[in-house]
This record gives structure tokens, C-alpha cells and sequence, in this order.
């Protein structure tokens, strides 16, 4: 080892000032990184939301215009025919279905104050005058059927027939329907509507295309921005790579052979190898008391076979040495005396056996369930993500749901829980705090789990 570099007679050279730099440069990157991938996925997600809106609009357009088409064909079909069904069928979308009413709406709700609707205003009130012709053309050719009035569709009804219309003969009123129906002012009305459905589809394109290729502009932008962020993250962290090289694992290297040969390491270096050495030279102790812990599996519970409160003590006095977080839970069983006193001790053994397969089911095999009392149990976790306490709460609540099933002949029961969280290992402090947050279940109706917090 360059004894320039390394002096085992002084503090040695402190990087806690570097790495803390270099952490927050790390974390703004980062916060960047994300902003902008935020930002790209909201423009993505609006990119696609005009899209469909492109495509729905587009659809209801096309389907204002089948609509009318529709509507046209079942009169004409009516007048060749003289089928009252097809009458039945043009009142049916008109009075119920109403497509172009429904494919107006949806519109509106896009393109409320813009050229779009009022097209599309245009093309609906040409509808609607057509829509009068082609009724009262319907009520010529039902007179013309001779079919009373009594029998009349309640649509035409109120419809009024001229008194000189009336007199036609029935050939004559069919041909005064057709007039009206495959005249050239008719088929002009038409003309306007498809017109009008035509500038609408354009209006639509266009309107799309200026918003697609605003939205294309942002969201290549916010990618330029990710891209120049990830450079600079990836320069961060060659940076950092090297200085922990350079202040750190050159350190390291010295002690190689203490690690080798299976010894504590020399607690020399920086004072931050000197905290190295020490932390491993505990963690050495600690598997050792780990190891001698797994040698002794027998320290369970004979009932329901989970770790007893001597095991769980011992753990405990190991994880309080650990910097790792960890949440501390206590569970009690809701009214347990009751179901003893109905159900008798064994039956109320089932239960403590069937609640504890279930905990280990739910726990992991790195978490630590014990029985610590007669119908108390405890659980400590480790090694969990960033929320644990959606974590918790979600395998309380499906805990408490598969202990609500009756089977076997073994009553149903609930869990209070208490939990509390540390980030620093086991403490005393973490069981007051669960037992706490326990009280605070069973004054709030039990069945239950409850996170410690300073209003408890």
C-alpha cells in the first residue's frame, strides 16, 4: 500500500463530502430523469387521448351520415314497398335509436365552440328538414294504404296533411310521396348533408394533425431533455466510480488478505474504512449468533410450530445491531377467551394452528413470525420495498378475510395488529410503539391493523 496515500496514524482522507456532493448531483439527475420521463409518458398519454378522440369523432361523423342515409332508405323502401315495417324500422331511429343525436353529442363534448360543431349544427338541421318531408311523405302513403287513422303511428299523428293532398286518389298520393322523396330538391338537401359531413371529416383531419404535431413537438423535446440527463448521470457516475476507486477501494485492497484468511479486519484507513472494519467485524459476530440461532430450530413453539419468545428475543438482540429497516408487528387475536369459553381448548387450538399456517403463508421466509403468548403472535419483516405500509395492510386485510372463512368446523375470528417501523434496526422502543399502535386497533373496533404514529 502507498504509504503516501494511506497513514493508518491519522483520521485519513474523509470522501463523506464527496460522496454527499456527488449523492445530491446523483439525485437531481435523477429527479430530471424522472421529470421529464413524467413528462414524455403524459405527453404520450395525450398523444393517444386525441387519437381515439381523432377516431371517435371521425366514427360519429361517418355514422351521422349512415344514419341519414338510413333514414332515407327506409322511407324510399316504404314508398317501393308499401311495408309498414320499414315506417316501424326509420321511427325506431328516429324516436329511440337516434345515432345522429347521440354521434352530435359526442361531438360537442370535443369540439364545443369550434367550426367542427357548427357543421355539424348545419348538417343536422338539413337532416331534421328532410326529416319533416320525409314524414309528412309517410303520412301521404299510409292515407294512400288506406290504413285508418286510428292505426296510424303515434309519430304521425300530428302530422297535417293539406286538404288538397287529401282529395289526391290514393295513386296519386303515392306519386306525390315520390315527388317529394326522389325530388330534385330533396336530393339537394341531401347533397347539404353530405357536404356538411364532408367539411366536418376535414375540419377534424386538420384540427388533429395541428394537435398531433404540437404534441409530437413536446413530447421530442422532453426526450432531448431525458437523453441530455442521462449523459450527464452517466458522467456522474463514472466520476463517482472513480473517486470511490481512487479514496476507497484502494483502501480495501490492504485488507484482502485479513479477508482471505478469514480474520476480523484491521480497523485502520479513512474514517470511513475505519466504520467498514468495524461494521464488519459485527457483522461477523452477528453470524455467528445467526449461526448458532439455526442450530437451535428446536427453540419453536410445539404448538402451532412457529418461533417461540426466546427465539424471537434472540433475533431481536441480533436485528437491534443491524442498520437495515424493519417493521415490528404485534398481533392479537380479537376475543379469543370468548371462543375458548364457547368452543372449549381444543377447538381454540385449532384456531392458534390455523392462524399461524396462515401467517407463515403470508410472510415471507425472510420475515421472523412467533408465537410469543398464549393468543399473541409477533412478526418481524425485513427487506421490504418503499411502501410497507400498503404492504402490511393488504396481508392484514387478507388474512383477516381467510380467518372469516368457516371450515373444519373451526369458527371464524379476526386479527388486531399493531405495527410499528423502524429504519435503524430493532429497538426497545419498537415494541411500546406497536403495542400502542394495537390499543389504538381495539379502541377503533378491532379486525384490524393500525401504523404507530406520535397522535397515538
Amino acid at each position: 500500500m502507498n504509504r503516501r496515500f494511506y497513514n493508518p496514524k491519522k483520521d485519513g482522507i474523509k470522501i463523506r463530502s464527496i460522496n454527499l456532493c456527488m449523492l445530491i448531483l446523483c439525485c437531481v439527475l435523477c429527479a430530471g430523469v424522472f421529470i421529464s420521463a413524467f413528462h414524455q409518458k403524459s405527453q404520450y398519454n395525450t398523444i393517444i387521448k386525441n387519437m381515439a378522440s381523432y377516431a371517435r369523432c371521425t366514427k360519429a361523423v361517418n355514422e351521422f351520415r349512415d344514419t341519414s342515409d338510413f333514414l332515407t332508405n327506409q322511407v324510399r323502401l316504404f314508398l317501393v314497398n308499401q311495408d309498414v315495417a320499414y315506417a316501424e324500422k326509420y321511427f325506431h331511429e328516429y324516436y329511440e335509436v337516434q345515432n345522429r343525436e347521440r354521434s352530435l353529442n359526442y361531438i360537442t363534448e370535443f369540439h364545443s365552440d369550434d367550426s367542427i360543431k357548427l357543421t355539424m349544427d348545419l348538417a343536422y338541421e338539413e337532416s331534421q328538414k328532410l326529416a319533416k318531408i320525409e314524414m309528412y311523405a309517410m303520412a301521404l302513403i299510409y292515407h294512400a294504404l288506406n290504413i285508418p287513422e286510428k292505426m296510424f303511428p303515434a309519430e304521425l299523428k300530428n302530422v297535417k296533411i293539406n286538404s288538397a293532398d287529401l282529395l289526391l286518389s290514393d295513386n296519386d298520393k303515392l306519386t306525390a310521396a315520390e315527388r317529394m322523396l326522389f325530388g330534385m330538391d330533396y336530393q339537394e338537401s341531401k347533397n347539404k348533408i353530405n357536404s356538411f359531413t364532408t367539411i366536418g371529416l376535414d375540419a377534424i383531419l386538420t384540427y388533429y394533425i395541428d394537435v398531433q404535431n404540437t404534441d409530437k413537438n413536446h413530447f421530442y423535446r422532453f426526450l432531448l431533455i431525458q437523453m441530455c440527463t442521462i449523459v450527464a448521470l452517466f458522467l456522474a457516475s463514472v466520476g463517482l466510480f472513480i473517486a470511490i476507486r481512487l479514496l476507497v477501494l484502494r483502501p480495501i485492497d490492504y485488507d484482502i488478505k485479513s479477508i482471505r484468511g478469514e480474520k476480523k479486519m484491521h480497523v485502520l484507513g479513512s474514517y470511513e474504512m475505519r466504520l467498514i472494519a468495524k461494521t464488519y467485524n459485527a457483522l461477523r459476530e452477528k453470524d455467528e449468533i445467526k449461526a448458532s440461532i439455526l442450530k437451535h430450530k428446536a427453540e419453536h413453539d410445539p404448538l402451532t410450530g412457529l418461533i417461540n419468545r426466546e427465539a424471537f428475543a434472540k433475533i431481536k438482540e441480533v436485528l437491534s445491531d443491524t442498520a437495515e429497516p424493519i417493521a415490528y408487528l404485534i398481533i392479537d387475536i380479537d376475543l379469543f377467551k370468548a371462543v375458548n369459553d364457547k368452543y372449549g381448548h381444543l377447538v381454540g387450538d385449532e384456531v392458534l394452528k390455523k392462524i399461524a399456517a396462515i401467517l407463515c403463508e403470508q410472510f415471507r421466509n425472510t420475515d421472523y413470525v412467533a408465537r410469543i403468548g398464549g393468543d399473541e403472535f409477533a412478526v418481524i419483516m425485513t427487506k421490504f420495498g418503499d411502501t410497507p405500509e400498503l404492504i402490511i395492510q393488504r396481508k392484514i386485510e387478507t388474512i383477516n378475510k381467510l380467518l372469516q372463512r368457516v371450515d373444519d368446523n373451526i369458527p371464524s375470528v379476526s386479527l388486531s395488529v399493531g405495527v410499528a417501523i423502524s429504519t435503524m434496526g430493532y429497538n426497545d422502543i419498537l415494541e411500546e410503539q406497536a403495542d400502542q399502535a394495537l390499543y389504538h386497533v381495539k379502541q377503533g373496533g378491532r379486525c384490524n391493523c393500525s401504523f404507530f404514529s406520535i397522535e397515538h
